[in-house]
């Protein structure tokens, strides 16, 4: 059994604001979120992270091509990128993907939806990292989306020179119909959630979700937590959790410091590192895009 407490001067639900709030997570779902004094019982919890000055807030969802982050520079279409997963083992893929599940965890995003081919790779993903992952199969690959226990979703996806009736479809490389602004990076230089990127982190990843038919993320009993920490007692996100209470999703875009990532049982960053994807994954990326580059193919 693994349980959580973790405090902070704000914790954001979803729908209000507690101050100096706690959040009390058993097997990786949320038993009881309150206000301080937190009960003597959560106390004894097996980890306890946050504090003063932490707000703790929903964490994001994201849609992205992450496989194709070697990529990213030559800003390939989507059927450029169909060629690259249909080309390239498993093991390949996830090597590929590492770069940008770091940016997004690192953003606060706790369940991507992977552009891909077949399930295997958010699994593994998954599997290896932790977090949550879907997938979205593009219409001209001529696969369907399989659908297996552990993904999130699984869906299509069209878009420039992969046109066809899909579940989701690209806007110009950033988004997809009806979003001006998704939380969806498929050929720019940043997986990043930042105000460059995004002026809405929040309502955007709620957008997505609605498409995926996903319930929105909440901080609530009896819900799976999706939880981000963000230290705002330093610059330059200092004095945010002393804010109004419509400036509070503000902590999405104000480049306060990612402390802590929880989706499920899984701790995927703490105190501000990242627990699964290290130094010797970018070193060996790293080798794989210099391969890359020497084939010419990037």
């Amino acid at each position: 059994m693994v349980d959580i407490l973790l405090t902070g001067s704000i914790v954001f639900t979803g729908g209000k604001l507690l101050r100096n709030g706690y959040v009390y997570i058993r097997d990786g779902r949320i038993e009881s979120v309150g206000e301080t004094p937190v009960p003597e019982e959560y106390t004894y919890a097996t980890l306890i992270l946050g504090g003063p000055g932490r707000i703790i807030a929903p964490a994001l969802t994201a849609l992205a091509s992450v496989a194709a982050y070697p990529l990213r520079f030559s800003s390939p279409s989507m059927d450029s990128r169909v060629k690259f997963y249909a080309s390239n083992d498993i093991k390949t893929l996830i090597l590929a993907s590492l770069p940008a599940v770091y940016e997004l965890h690192m953003s606060g995003v706790a369940t991507i939806i992977v552009e891909g081919l077949t399930p295997e790779l958010p699994i593994e993903l998954s599997r290896l990292i932790g977090g949550f992952y879907g997938l979205a199969v593009p219409v001209c690959s001529g696969v369907e989306p399989r659908y297996v226990p552990g993904l999130v979703s699984a869906v299509t996806i069209a878009g420039s020179g992969c046109e066809g009736e899909a579940d989701i479809v690209e806007v110009n490389g950033v988004g997809f119909k009806g979003s001006s602004r998704l939380l969806s990076v498929f050929g720019g230089l940043s997986y990043a959630i930042s105000r460059f990127t995004s002026e809405n982190p929040w309502a955007e990843s709620m957008e997505l979700r609605r498409a995926l038919h996903l319930p929105p993320p909440a901080i609530k009993p009896g819900r799976v937590a999706e939880i981000a920490v963000y230290d705002v007692s330093r610059p330059p996100a200092m004095l945010l959790d002393m804010i109004e209470d419509i400036d509070i999703l503000k902590v999405y875009t104000s480049g306060a410091r990612l402390e802590t990532l929880i989706a499920g049982e899984d701790v995927l960053v703490d105190t501000g590192e990242h627990l699964y994807i290290v130094e010797k994954h970018f070193n060996e990326f790293r080798r794989f895009a210099e391969k890359l580059l020497s084939r010419r193919t990037l």
